[in-house]
């Protein structure tokens, strides 16, 4: 109730009696056409969807995302149905007008293969990435031309307000802020990045016309949020050495451009609905995944749930689960490996390979364990939020191993919904990191062997030293959820519109 206080507070203070815009590229329902032609909504995938779904329960929204599907470009043109598909939310999602060639251009040669791959610092920089004159025309006419549709949709949900709120989000919208400063200067406006932001070096490798316009959209901000303090101060290095004229003050956490505009850099790591992933997670559908689930497992149940691609790191954990069947033959037939792959970027070569290596890595770990009807790892490659929590509530283990994360919303989604009081098993370069330290088991997310033995500790443990991880784990997820994350960056921006004032 406290909680809920704060944030009507927060919301009250920033808003009065407008409505929170937000930016995303994805939104939180896509639309698919059936065989009769109807509109069918469908929810949107990803850790950003599943948390700012949430936030319509708590602030009123406008919600701006790409229209990515036909169905979505037809149903923009249909504002009831949109509302419909959004039922006890105060979330109004409209689409962005996008050309569909640019649209194209920034998502599948700009935002993921090139940022999303620098920026979970993936790039083998011997070889990759290579700069050349198809990336640089991808950048002029896609990125750009994309962030500015983005503008344009943004302003139009607010045409008589000279100070509309509006929260950016997301590597796909760099850009965008500056666009929106230039014609509303006005605005009081924020822009989240949801995944890690790397050291500034790395932004060498690239142009330096590029680079310079990321830091000097983002700095068009009123507030420049990241999940962690060391994406923030990785964020300040990069604004100080790569935009002429700034002065970044690392005590205060601002950088000040040369027109005087001041940009407070800050961290708010993401979470959870807590009530509402519970929900999910003892749903009627919930509950009937959960049997199947129970049918298919042994004794112990070690569950992984990640979108396919390779920044999960989900070929060394099935390594490392390997390694634990090698060394700990009593544990063959008696531990079962469940992993929720959701598809992502099926269209990236990168991730078409990635994902066979995974399946081959199965595959054969199963041929040299298995035997007649038991599997030790089984694959449920689709996008069944239910299930995946039902897989989680039943967990011995839960491994989250990623090479590197923004934040990694499954580990707190697995410690609310938890029935065993499982034992997480995390990447210390997982975001989630440093908010979960005193109850997980920590791994280096190349150590296949620290993994696996990590993995057998959890299996090993005595249920009270699992109970009292589990509970420091909860109090931690419980009072810093996603009311919390956004209550934090509604009193940064109220605190901005006021001094302003």
């Amino acid at each position: 109730m406290a909680t809920e206080r704060a944030l009507a507070n927060a919301a009250r203070r920033l808003l009065g009696d407008r409505r929170l815009l937000i930016a995303t590229n994805r939104g939180p329902v896509t639309f698919t056409t059936s065989a009769d032609g109807a509109l069918r909504p469908r929810r949107g995938s990803g850790g950003l969807v599943t948390a700012l779904g949430r936030v319509g329960h708590h602030v009123p929204v406008t919600w701006i995302a790409a229209a990515l599907s036909e169905g979505d470009r037809r149903a923009a043109a249909e504002p009831r149905l949109i509302d419909r598909a959004l039922p006890d939310s105060e979330i109004r999602l409209r689409f962005a007008s996008v050309d569909r060639h640019a649209f194209d251009l920034a998502y599948n040669v700009i935002a993921n293969p090139l940022l999303w791959f620098l920026q979970h610092q993936m790039w083998d920089l011997p070889e990759q990435p290579v700069i050349d004159a198809a990336t640089v025309r991808a950048w002029e006419r896609g990125y750009r031309v994309v962030n500015h549709a983005f503008a344009d949709a943004v302003l139009s949900q607010s045409r008589r307000d000279a100070e509309p709120r509006i929260m950016l989000h997301d590597y796909h919208l760099y850009l965008a802020a500056a666009a929106i400063r230039r014609r509303r200067p006005g605005a009081v406006l924020s822009h989240f990045t949801h995944i890690p932001w790397p050291p500034s070096s790395l932004w060498q490798t690239i142009s330096p016309g590029i680079r310079t316009e990321i830091m000097s959209g983002l700095a068009a901000n009123d507030v420049v949020g990241f999940q962690t303090k060391r994406y923030a101060h990785n964020y300040l290095r990069s604004a100080e050495s790569f935009l002429p004229g700034a002065r970044v003050n690392y005590r205060a956490r601002t950088v000040t451009l040369e027109d005087g505009h001041v940009a407070h850099v800050r961290h708010y790591p993401i979470s959870i609905d807590v009530d509402s992933t519970r929900k999910v997670a003892t749903s009627r559908a919930a509950l009937r995944r959960a049997d199947e689930l129970l049918a298919v497992t042994a004794d112990q149940v070690i569950v992984r749930v990640d979108r396919m691609e390779p920044s999960k790191n989900i070929i060394r954990g099935f390594l490392a689960f390997e390694h634990l069947l090698q060394r700990n033959p009593r544990l063959r037939g008696r531990v079962t490996m469940l992993a929720f792959l959701v598809p992502s970027r099926t269209n990236l070569r990168e991730y078409g390979d990635y994902a066979r290596k995974v399946l081959d890595v199965v595959q054969r770990i199963n041929a040299r364990f298995g035997r007649a009807g038991y599997e030790h790892i089984r694959i449920f490659y689709e996008n069944d939020y239910a299930q995946a929590l039902a897989g989680l509530s039943m967990a011995d283990v839960v491994l989250v191993n990623p090479l590197i994360d923004g934040m990694n919303l499954v580990a707190k989604e697995a410690v609310v919904v938890s029935e065993r009081d499982a034992v997480l098993v995390l990447s210390e370069t997982a975001g989630a990191f440093d908010q979960l330290a005193s109850g997980v088991l920590p791994v280096a997310p190349a150590d296949v062997v620290g993994t696996a033995e990590a993995i057998a500790r959890g299996l090993a443990m005595p249920p009270a030293e699992r109970a009292q991880r589990m509970a420091r784990l909860r109090a931690v997820v419980e009072r810093e959820e996603i009311r919390w994350w956004l209550r934090r960056q509604l009193d940064d921006l109220a605190k901005v519109r006021e001094r302003r004032g």
